[in-house]
């Protein structure tokens, strides 16, 4: 493997694996706060992948990635309306990654990722299965530590827009099925690489969707996934082939200790992918307050 597909094709691979950018939803992330309540989350997430493909095809060879991050996560809610819920809030993300066997060259990385900001509206359909709807936009802010004399890095040095839709039918008191799906556009990074090229990005699509559980009114289950498809590549105006397209199960739990004090596990991993490193294990520990 070559040290010009090193420097571009693993490294977008790598640096979209990173948590600032995908935006995964788990069962109950969407239904409705209390009004006037903030809810205060942190998230521990490790994922680990052993191995690597490039359009669709498995690379030869020992290509390792393992991550972790630690997110901060801060909600407000307010009710202008009983059937309507405004909730802004910011997602503030440090990360690690770290490149081995054949990907070793790729090097580390770790610091801030790029903080997020969003205005998520939820509306209550107020019809007998008590649907919500919600539409929600981001924006990634490029605050993250970026070096592009390295392979890998924590922020992607541009901005990022993101518009997440959300759908949730609750069948009965018990089990709900919640599916969204989300676009986002990126500006360029004319910083990219030792000759700090410019790299430019297609849309990013994403789908996913969830069954629950509640097997009490304090304790969910829930399982599903996601399709990820889109963010083909340009260097100068040289196409990468880079198109990703990857499939995903995750299952969740979660319970409230206390009214006021909820933990949440999800665990899941790749099924397929197009392009880019496959996670074997992705592990996620939530812990979240609500005042």
């Amino acid at each position: 493997m070559n040290k010009i597909f090193l420097r571009t094709g693993i490294f977008l691979a790598a640096a979209l694996s990173l948590p600032a950018d995908a935006l995964e939803f788990s069962p109950g992330d969407y239904e409705m706060m209390p009004a006037n309540k903030t809810f205060a989350l942190a998230y521990f997430q490790y994922a680990h992948s052993d191995e690597y493909y490039s359009q669709g095809n498995k690379a030869a060879g020992d290509y390792r990635l393992r991550s972790e991050a630690t997110l901060l996560r801060f909600i407000h809610g307010f009710r202008p309306a009983e059937n309507v819920s405004i909730e802004p809030q910011i997602i503030i993300p440090f990360a690690r990654a770290d490149a081995m066997g054949d990907a070793s060259p790729l090097g580390r990385a770790s610091g801030m990722g790029d903080i997020i900001v969003g205005m998520p509206f939820k509306f209550s359909m107020d019809n007998e299965g008590a649907d919500i709807l919600s539409l929600a936009p981001f924006i990634y802010a490029p605050t993250g530590a970026y070096n592009n004399e390295k392979a890998l890095s924590v922020g992607e040095n541009r901005w990022r827009y993101l518009m997440q839709g959300v759908w949730i039918h609750h069948f009965s008191d018990a089990w709900a099925f919640t599916t969204g799906a989300d676009i986002s556009w990126t500006t360029a990074n004319n910083r990219y690489g030792n000759n700090n090229a410019r790299l430019s990005q297609s849309p990013r699509y994403e789908y996913q969707a969830y069954l629950s559980y509640n097997i009490a009114p304090a304790t969910q289950f829930g399982f599903g996934g996601g399709w990820i498809t889109g963010a083909k590549s340009r260097i100068d105006g040289i196409s990468q082939y880079d198109r990703l397209d990857s499939t995903y199960v995750r299952i969740s739990a979660s319970h409230f200790v206390t009214p006021a004090v909820q933990v949440q596990f999800s665990g899941g991993r790749d099924i397929s992918v197009e392009q880019g490193f496959r996670q074997d294990t992705n592990i996620s520990l939530r812990l979240g307050y609500l005042f």
